[in-house]
Order: structure tokens, then C-alpha cells, then sequence
């Protein structure tokens, strides 16, 4: 499996496991109709999932996530069920999400040129195989074609890229997600006919960033759903985070005894504390609701007062009351957001803050290459070099040329790639994937590199798995960094 992992990403079939067999003519008609599987997914079947995920040796930050954030992607997760001969995806088709097998049988096929009529059989996957996961970190067309084989129906598990990412980037950016009680006023309107007015209010007011109070207020209407037609429907949750002063509590304040809403609040500050406590204690006017308030922390830290013997410190870090991620999922995340922002020559005035550089002809497997380094902590750049274009001035920076990665390519590997590619297009023949034009860029390749990179280390990208090709890479790394085999930064199954 790894071996055909390897293969998604532009390198050769491992032979030994190849079987020719002919193309049925049923499989270039029409895909097979998918129905979801509406049946709600086993506890044992999430936890095989979820282990699945932890364990997959190319996508190297499942393994770092959070648990939170795990459970968050299995959520997200759409359980199909396809029938004996339905495709999952088609060669030349954009694989835009990643599969695992829950239970039944893909089998793997490939045709080397795209003219061909025949197949090569790759490989068969079985419960707990994953296929795709390329697919979740850039657009990626599929050079293999997955069916449905075996003797009955298969149950697969959908992660789309748009999903995944989702997650990722509230990771990156250390944003929490809306609270899930949280609605649509406009859209419950619609459904239910009731009016903003008409709903229950509840306010969340933190000084932080309001994840313990929105996440108690989400807890406590769980008591309450029964009475509701959908999850908190007849609520409408609103967060007030980062309160820092008077002047804003007196303001929520104002607005909830006016629409009768619960305050929730978690504030430590001296300030919006004080004021809040002031306003819950004060007598009600003419005309005014009565402000009715949940402090969740107050009578926690009067306890521990108590008990401890000693005063609280308001100043507290919020970062403390989050979920805290490892340095290394922490690494993970940066080192691809930033291989993301670089991809295809952008940026290169950043190039000087990458760990490597990934230089080579257009479609020479740049992109895979780089997000696989970058799941393992790498930050990488590349570079789309083009004849008779000239490349920008900071190629040639001193300072960079030791982080610079050489790629080649044989002509033949190239151009079926490209022809790939121009097929997703609805073009058959063009001047750019044709086996003349590619001949004639790979021995001027030769001679760019000759001339402006005579240092730079090459790796061939002709045949061989993703994962051989990235550990050649971090073979270089480490030696130039005279970094030991069992250093954490290098420590990873999937290369070693």
C-alpha cells in the first residue's frame, strides 16, 4: 500500500504485484450511481476509522491532531456505500478527497499510456486501507482508476479536501468554531416562523476567547433538547469574547435586560468583573427587565481560596484555558500552511525562510513531493523552471543555494504525465505534452543546471514511490545539518 501511495503521486508500479488484464467496456461507460449510506456508522466502525487516520503514514498530521480535532474530521466524514463495479474515481478525474475502507474491496488499475486498453491491476485494498489522501493537499489528477471488486457491495468513508482543511486552518489560526447551538436567525425564520423576539437569548461574555463559557451554554441545552423540533432551535446563543472594560459590560448589559437574555459569563479580568457584578446587583428601574446572570467561575475560585489558602491572580494567560496542540502538530501545521502560500514559484522573496528548495521542469512532481516534506515539519518551496524564461533573481541568491533540491525527469515519464494532464482539459495532442517537446526541455534542463546549479543535489523522478523519493531529500537534509538518523525532526515511519 504505501509502495502504491508512492504511484498517486507520479511513480512507477511496484511490477511484482501488476497483473495485465482487459478493460471491460462497462468500465469506460457512465460511472455507477453512489448512494449514501444513511445508516448511522457502529462505535466500532468510528474508532477503526479514527485509528486509520492516526496511523496513515502519508498524511503525517493525523497523527498530531488534537483529539478534538480528530473527532471533528470523523464528523465531517460522509459514509458511502458503492456497489461490486462502481468507481470511486476515474484516471484523469481530480481526486479532491481521501477513502477509507470500512469494509469490502477496491482494486486499483492503471493504464501506462492513455491510449492503452489495457490495465495494469496495482493493488487491492481491504478494510482499513485508505486511498486519496494526496488528494487533500492540492489538486491532484488521479493516474489510476479505483473500482469496486469482490463479491459485495463496499462501505468507504469520504474526507473532502474543503473539509479538511476547515480544521486545519482553525488550528493555524488558534480559531475556535461557532458553537454548534449557535443558528441561522434568518433561516429559523423560514422553517420554524418564529421572529427574533420571540426566541430565548442567552449571552456568553469572556475575556478570553469564550470557548468555556459557549462550551458550558452548549452542555446545559443539551438538557433541553427534547423540547426543541431540531438541536437548540429555539435558541438563539450569542458570544461576546474578549471583553476587556466597563464601558463594553454596561453596553451588554443594556442590550440584555432589553431582550431579557442570560448572561453566561467567565470573566477573570479585574475590571469587566467588578462591572459585571456591579450590574448584577443593581436594583431594577422602570421599564427594565431583570438582568439575570451565571458567573461559572466565581464560586469555583472563592472554594479554592478557601481550601488553598491563598489569593487568585487575575492576570491569567487565556492560552491556558484552550486545548493545547504538541510542538510537533504545531510545526506540521505551519510547515504546510507556509509550502501552501509557496507552491509553483509564488512568494519568492520568502524563499530565504524555507528549509529546501524543489526545483524542476512543470509536472515533474514538485507539489507532492513538497506537501510530503511539509507534513513531516519542512518548510518547502518550489520552482516551475521554463525555457527560455528567465527565473527570478532570488534563485540565484548565495545565501539559498545549499536549500535547493534539483529534480529530473526521463522525457517518456514526462510526457505521459503531461498527456494525463491535457486529457483532464478534453485535449488529446499538444505541443506541451507531446514526447518531442518534453525530449527537447529535459536536455535543456540538463544544461540549466550545468549553468546555475553545478551544486545542486538531483533526484530522478522517473520511477520510484513518493516516500522513496522524499527520504532521498531528507538523506541530503540531514547530511548537510549533520543531524543523527535518530533525531525527532527526522524520526518518521514513512521514511525511514
Amino acid at each position: 500500500l504505501g509502495a502504491f501511495a508512492g504511484s498517486c503521486a507520479g511513480g512507477s508500479l511496484v511490477a511484482t504485484y501488476a497483473t495485465l488484464r482487459r478493460r471491460p467496456a462497462q468500465a469506460r461507460a457512465a460511472k455507477l450511481s453512489r448512494r449514501a449510506f444513511v445508516k448511522t456508522a457502529s462505535r466500532e466502525a468510528r474508532e477503526a476509522v479514527a485509528r486509520c487516520l492516526r496511523e496513515n503514514r502519508n498524511v503525517a498530521v493525523f497523527k498530531e491532531l488534537p483529539e478534538m480535532a480528530l473527532q471533528q474530521l470523523l464528523d465531517s466524514m460522509t459514509r458511502i456505500e458503492l456497489e461490486v463495479g462502481a468507481q470511486v474515481f476515474e484516471q484523469g478525474e481530480e481526486v479532491g478527497a481521501m477513502y477509507v475502507v470500512e469494509r469490502g474491496e477496491l482494486s486499483v488499475f492503471k493504464r501506462l499510456l492513455q491510449e492503452d486498453e489495457q490495465e495494469i491491476q496495482a493493488a487491492t485494498l481491504g478494510p482499513g486501507s485508505y486511498i486519496g489522501e494526496l488528494g487533500l493537499f492540492h489538486r491532484r489528477i488521479s493516474m489510476e482508476c479505483v473500482r469496486v471488486t469482490g463479491d459485495a457491495p463496499a462501505t468507504l468513508w469520504r474526507l473532502n479536501r474543503s473539509d479538511f482543511y476547515t480544521i486545519i486552518d482553525a488550528l493555524a489560526e488558534d480559531d475556535l468554531s461557532q458553537s454548534e447551538c449557535e443558528i441561522d436567525l434568518e433561516d429559523l425564520e423560514s422553517s420554524l416562523g418564529q421572529s427574533q423576539e420571540s426566541l430565548a437569548q442567552i449571552f456568553s461574555v469572556s475575556d478570553g476567547s469564550g470557548y468555556s463559557a459557549a462550551g458550558a451554554v452548549q452542555l446545559a441545552l443539551k438538557q433541553f433538547e427534547y423540547d426543541f423540533r431540531d438541536t437548540c432551535k429555539g435558541v438563539n446563543v450569542t458570544s461576546f469574547p474578549f471583553i476587556r472594560y466597563e464601558a463594553e459590560v454596561l453596553e451588554i448589559t443594556r442590550r440584555a435586560r432589553e431582550e431579557n437574555a442570560l448572561i453566561v459569563y467567565t470573566l477573570m479580568r479585574d475590571e469587566p468583573r467588578r462591572a459585571m457584578s456591579a450590574e448584577a446587583q443593581r436594583p431594577r428601574k422602570d421599564g427594565e427587565n431583570e438582568l439575570r446572570t451565571v458567573d461559572l467561575w466565581e464560586p469555583m475560585l472563592a472554594q479554592m481560596e478557601s481550601i488553598l489558602g491563598v489569593p487568585r491572580q487575575s492576570k491569567v494567560s487565556m492560552s491556558a484555558m484552550r486545548p493545547s496542540l504538541s510542538e510537533t502538530c504545531l510545526k506540521m501545521v505551519e510547515a504546510i500552511e507556509f509550502t501552501r502560500q509557496l507552491d509553483d514559484g509564488v512568494h519568492p522573496e520568502l524563499w530565504k525562510d524555507a528549509d529546501v528548495i524543489i526545483i524542476g521542469l512543470s509536472r515533474a512532481g514538485k507539489t507532492p513531493l513538497s506537501i510530503f516534506l511539509a507534513q513531516r515539519g519542512f518548510k518547502v518551496a518550489n520552482y516551475p523552471v521554463v525555457p527560455d524564461e528567465q527565473p527570478p533573481k532570488e534563485l540565484f541568491d548565495p545565501a539559498i543555494q545549499g536549500k535547493c533540491i534539483a529534480l529530473t525527469i526521463e522525457p517518456g515519464r514526462l510526457a505521459s504525465i503531461r498527456q494525463e494532464r491535457m486529457a483532464d482539459f478534453g485535449r488529446s495532442t499538444s505541443t506541451y505534452s507531446s514526447l518531442q517537446n518534453c525530449t527537447k526541455e529535459c536536455r535543456w534542463l540538463k544544461t540549466f543546471y550545468m549553468r546555475h546549479g553545478p551544486r545542486w543535489p538531483q533526484i530522478d523522478t522517473s520511477s520510484g514511490a513518493l516516500e522513496e523519493q522524499a527520504a532521498k531529500i531528507i538523506k541530503l537534509l540531514k547530511a548537510k545539518a549533520g543531524e543523527e538518523a535518530s533525531s525527532p525532526k527526522y524520526a518518521n515511519p514513512s521514511v525511514a
